[in-house]
């Protein structure tokens, strides 16, 4: 059995990219556990797990990993491995977009809770020493929801909450029609600036089986059947059921390659 793990702090940081190409942004002290076990990988069946945390800002910012696994070699010619990672994360400073008013930048900024789950199932088998076959196949879903939105005021203030300012409800209003949020920032009644709504659903999967055929010592044949599935959605709701039924609904997009090589003996 192994046995491994970290907790690093991390020290405060100016970040050039948090309000895409603005001014810099104060990314506060933060820490890091990571732990991870693991049972002999010499075995036919191996097991592990792990985790990740990351929290920032007082835990205004945090992110949560989770991960397990096995590989297992029931025979020499055969090997199969399975990993589901799941990982979600909170930020109450995430970018949004950039707006104008009155020729000024405005960085508009919200709440985020994401949800992912990763599946990865791997195999390869070989036949005899000129046969082998390799499949990869991995489901993905995301989904993130965007709320409490804001506006970047002093992005370097020793003080988390003197960094934004949070749109009052009358400040902010949303057209469920257009899928648009309007922003009324000086509250004068009229519109200043608006941007669509962030929330997202993205589910996706990719899988590539292979066949290897050394049909003559040095030349080799290739067979490959590549299939991708994407869908999207916007109402930011994590569901593994309703996510993973809609990804494998949709028309999948087949590749299929033949590839071939002739070693020539000179």
């Amino acid at each position: 059995l192994r046995l491994n793990g970290s907790i690093p702090r991390l020290s405060e940081t100016i970040s050039t990219n948090c309000l895409r190409c603005g001014p810099y942004f104060t990314i506060a002290v933060g820490e890091e556990i990571n732990l991870n076990v693991s049972t002999d990988q010499s075995k036919k069946i191996s097991v592990y797990a792990g985790n990740y945390h990351s929290i920032h800002d007082g835990k205004k910012r945090l992110y949560h990993e989770y991960w397990i696994g096995f590989d297992a070699r029931p025979m020499n010619a055969l090997s199969v491995s399975f990993e589901p990672i799941y990982n979600q994360q909170y930020c109450m400073l995430q970018y949004v977009a950039t707006a104008a008013m009155n020729g000024d930048p405005r960085y508009v900024f919200a709440t985020i809770d994401q949800k992912t789950l990763i599946f990865t199932f791997r195999l390869n088998y070989t036949l005899n020493p000129e046969l082998t076959l390799e499949y990869y196949g991995q489901p993905f879903v995301s989904a993130g929801k965007y709320t409490e939105f804001k506006r970047i005021t002093v992005p370097d203030a020793d003080d988390f909450e003197d960094r934004y300012r949070l749109f009052a409800q009358d400040e902010i209003s949303y057209s469920t029609a257009d899928n648009v949020y309007s922003v009324d920032d000086d509250a004068d009644g009229t519109i200043d600036y608006s941007f669509d709504n962030p929330d997202f659903n993205f589910r996706q999967f990719r899988s590539n089986l292979v066949i290897r055929w050394e049909y003559l010592p040095g030349s080799t044949l290739y067979l490959v059947w590549s299939q991708g599935r994407t869908s999207t959605a916007s109402n930011g709701l994590f569901s593994v059921g309703e996510d993973m039924r809609e990804l494998f609904d949709i028309v999948p997009h087949n590749v299929f390659l033949l590839k071939f090589s002739y070693w020539f003996s000179l």
